[in-house]
């Protein structure tokens, strides 16, 4: 209740402004803040009170976001392709969270790219003795095949490299950051190859995180995920030379993230972050001043107008490609999205591993305040650990990896889709070995949901013609099957939204609802009593149809390919909208699973 005075109210759908007079209303969990805009006091009461059944009635609730929404998993290096590592990260997270927002009726997009300047990519050209364009338009392509062969459904893809309206973009975000007062023009430390005299930075040097003390690579700890300046870590070794690194020089602008802190806290507070991002900002501002180079010494990059033989530093780069590639869509789709003009309606939702949540949700942020002072970006944030092979970290650099394109195809994808949910690295660090991808498909696939299924598709095709019973006498024990057929589909949609999104957690779900659906059938089949009782016979086989349909547009985002095809046998199921209810299927309803059946009856996995 606003006294007197004037400000802004921020919440979840915007900001409104208030003053004198008015209420404000906010249901329990609602975030808000109350800003003072104007030149006097503004004094008000807060009221709040408990209500149990009201907050669990709102925690209950799962909201549908407002378009248009970009979702973005991190454009990955073309210095290789994509290995398991990979694409059990952001891009399957993006990818089932962008479906099932679609299934919703939300106006989403799921949009990625080729970060083609990447320092990496002239890495790999000097070991491939090529040339860091080829290298980035070879693997670009690699990359966007094995997106394809892993289901992955991608709706603008930006390559950063061959664009002029790109390169111009760029140029004229790098001028408007220069005017910043959080740029400062400085001649500051930088540690040089002591035999080359090469400036080192990201992967040509490495050496002891300044904050944590483990190891960790040029600019970025990946175990904890806190920045460095390379000339600060402990031990700090070239890939260079074996000579011990030089510290020197460099004049370059420096962004002051200190004097940004207050903007990022505003964005992370808004955005709702993972606390393991908060911890990462607190020790952040514990180091006191600290500034970071935006540009870099380097002939492979866009060209740092007024700094030769500077390159603007891919990570700030990004932050400003996520805008171009919306631009870019916008093209595409007929839609009047300007990069240089993001708008307020606009909801970004980012997909990344731990080890770039400072440039994700630190970084950007502050260089979006700098550079679009009338832009109040919303963004969420989707982190996943890193995805172990066989105990250790999946590599590109070391071909320490399961390559996508080793084990996918129209056959295996579902199955792999299946495991990497199982196994996602979410809030932890997971691990992967091929044994365990074979028991998923022969254990639990092959040996439970096919199972399932193959005898239910009999039961009904030798005792109803193919076409769904009507159900006869309901026990305690259907009406409670039916109820737990409702309380599955709840639990995946919670699984999918925003407010509890968990692949991994989807996944785990779906395999607990099919042995539930196999309990309930293993309790009904008593030859004797199905002859004897057969309105009961009906019941159980009209509730696992109903069981049977309900999956396959709740296992549409997480298992495409399988969800259609299941969709197929069953009339007047659908994978394109998203059930808000379960409905039992019509009497006489075809179900015939003949081809799901059929095509994957055998096992696929053969590396």
């Amino acid at each position: 209740m606003i006294l007197s005075g004037s400000g802004k109210v921020r919440f979840d759908l915007g900001e409104i402004s208030v003053e004198a007079g008015d209420v404000v209303l906010f249901h329990p969990f609602e975030a808000h803040v109350l800003r003072n805009d104007g030149n006097e006091d503004l004094d008000f009461v807060d009221v709040y009170w408990r209500d149990g059944e009201a907050a669990l009635d709102a925690a209950a609730k799962t909201t549908a976001p407002r378009g248009p929404i970009f979702v973005f998993s991190t454009p990955p290096t073309p210095n290789g392709d994509l290995h398991l590592g990979h694409l059990s990260g952001p891009y399957f997270g993006a990818d089932v969270y962008t479906r099932f927002l679609r299934m919703k009726g939300v106006e989403a997009y799921h949009l990625t790219g080729s970060d083609d300047y990447q320092s990496y990519v002239a890495t790999r050209a000097d070991a491939d003795q090529s040339t860091p364009a080829k290298v980035a338009r070879y693997y670009a392509h690699e990359i966007r095949a094995t997106l394809a062969l892993f289901d992955c459904e991608v709706h603008s893809f930006q390559p950063t490299m061959g664009d002029d309206g790109y390169g111009e973009f760029q140029a004229a975000c790098f001028r408007r950051l220069l005017s910043s007062t959080a740029i400062d023009l400085r001649q500051s430390p930088a540690l040089f190859d002591a035999v080359t005299g090469h400036y080192l930075y990201e992967p040509d040097v490495s050496g002891l995180c300044p904050d944590c003390g483990g190891s960790a690579g040029g600019n970025i700890c990946e175990e904890c995920g806190a920045p460095n300046l390379c000339h600060d870590l402990g031990a700090a070794r070239s890939r260079q030379s074996a000579e011990a690194p030089l510290v020197g020089s460099v004049r370059r602008p420096e962004l002051a993230l200190d004097r940004c802190y207050d903007n990022i806290d505003r964005h992370l507070r808004a955005s709702g972050v993972p606390l393991r991002i908060l911890d990462l900002f607190a020790r952040l501002r514990r180091r006191g001043n600290f500034s970071v180079p935006i540009t870099h010494p380097s002939d492979w990059g866009l060209p740092a107008e007024g700094f030769p033989g500077q390159v603007i530093w891919v990570w700030p780069e990004m932050a400003f490609g996520f805008l171009y590639n919306i631009q870019a869509l916008g093209r595409l789709l007929g839609r009047d999205w300007k990069a240089e003009m993001p708008g307020n309606d606009w909801q970004i939702v980012h997909f990344f591993g731990f080890d770039n949540s400072f440039y994700h949700a630190l970084l950007y942020p502050a260089l979006y305040a700098e550079v679009f002072s009338h832009w109040t970006p919303r963004i969420h944030y989707h982190v996943n650990e890193f995805y172990l092979l066989d105990g250790k970290k999946f590599s590109t650099s070391c071909r320490h990896a399961v390559w996508g394109k080793e084990i996918l195809s129209p056959k295996t994808v579902d199955v792999v889709r299946l495991h990497l949910g199982l196994t996602r690295p979410e809030d932890e660090r997971t691990d992967f070995t091929l044994d365990a991808l074979r028991r998923t498909e022969n254990e639990v696939f092959q040996g439970i949901w096919l199972n399932w299924l193959d005898a239910l598709n009999q039961e009904i095709k030798q005792d109803f013609a193919g076409r769904v019973p009507d159900a006869g006498d309901w026990s305690p024990v259907d009406r409670a099957f039916f109820a737990r057929i409702e309380i599955y589909r709840a639990a995946m949609e919670r699984a999918y939204s925003d407010e509890g999104f968990s692949v991994r957690r989807a996944a785990a779900q779906v395999c607990d609802f099919v042995r539930d659906c196999v309990i309930y059938r293993r309790a009904q089949d008593y030859a004797a009593a199905r002859r004897f009782y057969p309105a009961r016979n009906r019941t159980s086989l009209a509730l696992q149809t109903t069981a049977a349909a309900i999956l396959a547009p709740t296992l549409a985002p997480l298992m495409p390919r399988f969800a259609r095809t299941l969709a197929r046998g069953i009339d007047g199921v659908s994978t394109e909208t998203w059930p808000r209810s379960v409905q039992r299927l019509a009497p006489g309803t075809r179900f015939d699973l003949g081809p799901v059946l059929v095509f994957y009856a055998k096992s696929a996995i053969l590396i």
